[in-house]
């Protein structure tokens, strides 16, 4: 998972999820998509 200083949705699948305090970007179409903040 790769981790950044700001999130964008990548394409209209891309959902921006909090848990924990820190920011998820999750897509359901692509797994392996996965980014986070924090």
């Amino acid at each position: 998972m790769k981790t950044r200083a700001s999130l964008k949705k990548r394409s209209a699948d891309c959902k921006i999820v909090r848990r924990k305090g820190r920011l998820y970007v999750i897509n359901k179409k692509n797994p392996k998509m996965k980014t986070r903040q924090g």
